[in-house]
């Protein structure tokens, strides 16, 4: 499988911990991308508070967007947690991200932070109601 996006170790690690310090609730962020690797990784708000959905705060993502298009970048996707299951798009998350157009070429990265010692972060393309993994390089 190719590699979809090359995912820069330092917002691996940010996203990580994002998830980590945000648990129990859902963390949820969008993912920038600048000539084919991330250029930056971008906290948002999670409306729900929830630790089973999020919904990524639309003025966040307003501001986030808006500064991505300043520095040259795009959005290449987005990010949340799932606290107690595996790193795997929910039902709940597919009919969201479909719903929603986040359709490829977005990927979804989803931080399963269900060990807390070993995160697990795993890409995703969400179409049609259905998901299929996808790869990633990781870069320093």
């Amino acid at each position: 499988m190719a590699a979809v996006i090359k995912l820069r170790k330092e917002h691996l690690e940010a996203m990580i911990q994002h998830a980590l310090e945000d648990a129990p609730v859902e963390c949820c962020g969008v993912v920038a991308l600048n000539g084919g690797t991330t250029s930056g990784i971008f906290r948002a708000r999670n409306t729900e508070a929830s630790p089973y959905r999020f919904n990524i705060d639309p003025r966040d993502y307003l501001k986030v967007e808006r500064t991505i298009d300043a520095e040259g970048g795009s959005v290449a996707g987005f990010y949340h947690s799932h606290t107690g299951t595996d790193p795997i798009p929910s039902p709940t998350d597919v009919r969201a991200m479909t719903g929603a157009g986040f359709t490829p070429p977005f990927i979804h990265f989803v931080i399963g932070v269900k060990d807390r010692d070993h995160p697990v972060v795993r890409a995703w393309h969400i179409e049609d109601g259905d998901k299929t993994e996808q790869s990633y390089d990781l870069v320093d």
